[in-house]
């Protein structure tokens, strides 16, 4: 709460900062002998002034077959970044997040580490940030809650191939120091074709693997393959 306190305040202090926003779609329906429908929207948000950067955002999953709910996963985040130098930001982060089908209830992430920028352009960008983690799991399954002490690892490239078409793939890796079998590794391979000066269409892939999950006996690797509207303001 804290920190969505001093996003307003920040937010209001600073009226001539530079806003971008950044929301995709996607919709599933198959009708006839089976029937499913899937939805995913997502949202990414930056706020930039001076040598600093607010982003926050998230995303909704949620998908129904004939025997009801298939599919429901969900994040909210927020993190601040601030320029050290041409190469290195501090970031501090909250993301809270849910997936009922492996059993977690809500999971409240708190990152605060460092950005460092190997190549930083319009056309290109590389980067890898390093955090230490403190996350709290609520479970459906043990009632009780685990507290936890993690580090993340997270890298991103972004390359402009031409005017109209980039991509973007990233890789994480979130070693917990508590429960060293309690890993995750999550990654997305993305291709984005612009279409006009708002809209885009985008096709991506996002797996993650969670090598010790909240539920004994499901499986450990999910993925999703999405083709998303986006639109860019």
């Amino acid at each position: 709460m804290k920190f969505i306190l001093f996003a307003i305040f920040i937010l209001t202090q600073n009226a001539f900062a530079q806003f971008t926003n950044e929301s995709e779609y996607a919709l599933v329906y198959v009708g006839g002998n089976s029937e499913v429908q899937t939805q995913n929207a997502k949202t990414t948000n930056s706020y930039t002034w001076n040598l600093n950067q607010l982003k926050f955002g998230g995303h909704y999953t949620y998908g129904e077959t004939g025997n009801g709910v298939s599919v429901r996963n969900w994040d909210i985040n927020a993190k601040y970044g601030r320029d050290l130098s041409e190469k290195i930001s501090f970031i501090f982060g909250e993301i809270i997040e849910g997936n009922r089908f492996t059993g977690i209830n809500a999971r409240y992430n708190s990152d605060i580490g460092a950005t460092y920028y190997y190549m930083k352009s319009d056309l290109k960008k590389f980067f890898s940030e390093l955090t230490y983690r403190y996350s709290i799991e609520d479970r459906y399954d043990p009632i009780e809650n685990t507290y936890d002490h993690k580090a993340r690892l997270y890298n991103e490239y972004f390359d402009k191939f031409s005017k109209t078409v980039t991509y973007k793939v990233w890789l994480e890796y979130i070693p917990n120091f508590t429960d060293g079998k309690d890993y995750l590794v999550n990654g997305e391979v993305s291709l984005t074709a612009i279409l006009n000066s708002v809209f885009s269409l985008k096709v991506a892939y996002l797996g993650l693997y969670d090598n010790q999950p909240a539920i004994e006996g499901i499986k450990n690797y999910d993925f999703l393959s999405s083709t998303s509207l986006v639109a860019k303001f």
